[in-house]
């Protein structure tokens, strides 16, 4: 071969080895340029006017869930104070408050309706917002959108929750009034009035019969061992006081064997009884356990899922910070 066709030999190669490089660079190409999807920053262009139109939908719906959230506090404030009124043994501030709370639950029921509407109202969102929408406001809409159903089972938390918490300051009241009524029979009794301190042991063993059908009530949920121990030596007590009166009445003022009997059985019966109001402070533990407690701490975690979900998003809205 000539020096002549050497060279256009090698010319030929050279011209093929130059369009495979750029038929490879053209495709590296266009895999770089399908690498920068809708959504991510590198086309941000791609989802400007999806962006644009969702995150005016997005800042309503959060606003809405804010009011949702703040609702949602102002229940869980009322039912701790609820709880609160029931240690103290207050029905009537309890009732207040069952009212109030309720109000306030129908208008988070209202209000968590609102929350959907706005969220249903954001654009692209039943297309395919992966392909029109940046990733960080589709996380957004992800963020506000988990927050649907959280404060369904409210209602009958609540429901749950005010009709034991009647029950149970109900049964504090009975237990305080009985021991303001014992205490005014012994009252009377000490001043030699029998017939007196009888009729007023009548009343005491009525809220006695009263507090164990609340007590029988509250134990299918609830452990009630203290209670009914406190309520079986405070009739057993009311007992003895009323065989003493009793005596004293049949012995016309004269010290019989039977007023002695009578007289120690009380004095065994009074001390059976607690020294303090200890006894009451774990009664109404075991009926807090019950579902009172439970009841509030649900509240607390739908309260702590909205606020968790309102500063989620909150942070996918802020802006990126300034590159260094």
């Amino acid at each position: 071969m000539t020096v002549l066709g050497v060279l256009r030999a090698l010319f030929v190669r050279l011209a093929w080895l130059a369009v495979a490089v750029l038929i490879a660079l053209g495709a590296a190409g266009a895999v770089a340029a399908m690498q920068h999807t809708p959504g991510s920053p590198s086309r941000a262009e791609l989802t400007w006017a999806g962006d644009q139109a969702a995150e005016p939908a997005l800042d309503a719906a959060a606003t809405e869930l804010q009011v949702l959230a703040d609702q949602v506090d102002a229940l869980s404030s009322t039912a701790r104070q609820s709880l609160s009124a029931v240690v103290s043994g207050d029905p009537s501030s309890l009732q207040d408050l069952i009212v109030k709370g309720t109000a306030e639950l129908a208008s988070v029921d209202v209000q968590a309706r609102q929350v959907g509407t706005a969220l249903g109202a954001v654009p692209a969102m039943n297309s395919d917002p992966g392909l029109v929408l940046a990733d960080d406001v589709r996380q957004r809409y992800d963020v506000l959108a988990a927050t649907a159903g959280l404060t369904a089972g409210l209602e009958g938390n609540w429901a749950a929750f005010t009709g034991r918490a009647l029950d149970a300051a109900t049964l504090t009241g009975l237990l305080t009034r009985h021991d303001q009524e014992t205490a005014d029979a012994t009252r009377q009794g000490s001043a030699a009035h029998y017939k007196a301190a009888l009729a007023l042991l009548d009343k005491s063993d009525a809220t006695i019969a009263e507090a164990r059908a609340l007590a029988a009530r509250l134990g299918t949920t609830s452990d009630t061992s203290t209670l009914t121990t406190w309520l079986d030596r405070n009739a057993a007590y009311d007992a003895a006081v009323r065989n003493l009166y009793q005596s004293m009445i049949d012995a016309k003022g004269r010290v019989t064997s039977k007023v002695r009997a009578a007289f120690a059985a009380e004095t065994q019966a009074r001390a059976n009884l607690p020294g303090d109001t200890r006894g009451l402070v774990v009664i109404m533990a075991e009926v807090a356990q019950g579902g009172l407690n439970q009841a509030v701490i649900s509240i607390e975690k739908v309260r702590g899922s909205l606020a968790a979900a309102i500063e989620a998003q909150a942070t996918l809205k802020a802006p990126p910070p300034p590159p260094e």
